[in-house]
């Protein structure tokens, strides 16, 4: 119940970014918004391990839901 309630409110939130969006839009576009983890070697021969965190390419759609629903504050892209 706490999950289809999340979610009703979520839509809400978001029909101020995209007006007319449906669940399923919704769902669809979030689910495409991913995150990565570069693994790189490290800088010499006693350097730390380097990691770089990137998001995947996002449609005007999906970066108006990010900023609207702020999942930006979520998204770590550290190098």
């Amino acid at each position: 119940m706490l999950g289809i309630s999340l979610l009703q409110y979520v839509h809400k939130q978001a029909q101020t970014a995209w007006d007319g969006i449906s669940m399923e839009q919704l769902l669809e576009e979030l689910q495409q918004i991913q995150q990565f983890a570069l693994l790189y070697p490290p800088q010499g021969d006693k350097g730390p391990n380097r990691v770089s965190l990137v998001l995947s390419k996002q449609t005007l759609a999906q970066q108006s839901l990010v900023q609207t629903l702020g999942l930006d504050q979520l998204c770590s892209t550290q190098t």
